[in-house]
């Protein structure tokens, strides 16, 4: 497999532009941060996301680069829901007891303005903490404090298996 992996990206670097060539050590750079527990997914790794909780509020911050642009150059909506999905989520599964978690049941993102600049930085705030579910309040705003997206989730609270 190894061998296989080598090939592929001798083959995949050898036609690569300076964009791709930024892509795939984004790429490989997620995987290492995982693998050093800089990050709990893959996905977390590859964003670089960089988490921060302090006095009940809890933030993510992505640098935007191009495996977050769409075609248009701007970062993809789909990666700004991931990014408030996560930020919501992870804030759900911090409010838990041992051996519970939170997992999405419902995601309304509302796109207020393009994902452009250095970097997007997600907020979730509880707006209401029961004991099968949980509302939280999400915000994603640009490196000059413009909202590009604001966000609701609703999460099922589950015992851990």
């Amino acid at each position: 497999m190894q061998e296989q992996m080598h090939k592929l990206l001798d083959e995949v670097l050898a036609g690569a532009d300076e964009e791709e060539i930024i892509s795939i050590k984004q790429l490989l750079n997620g995987v290492k941060r995982k693998q050093k527990h800089a990050n709990e997914s893959i996905i977390g790794g590859i964003f670089a996301m960089d988490k921060c909780s302090e006095d009940g509020n809890f933030t993510i911050n992505i640098p935007i680069t191009p495996v977050t642009h769409n075609s248009l150059n701007i970062v993809h909506g789909g990666v700004t829901a991931t990014l408030v999905d996560t930020a919501m989520g992870t804030l759900a599964n911090m409010m838990l007891p041992e051996g519970y978690g939170a997992v999405t049941t419902n995601l309304n993102v509302h796109y207020l303005a393009p994902g452009i600049g250095e970097e997007l930085t997600a907020s979730a705030t509880v707006i209401h903490k029961g004991s099968k579910t949980m509302v939280v309040d999400g915000k994603v705003m640009d490196s000059k404090g413009k909202v590009v997206a604001t966000s609701t989730g609703s999460f099922f609270i589950i015992k851990k298996y």
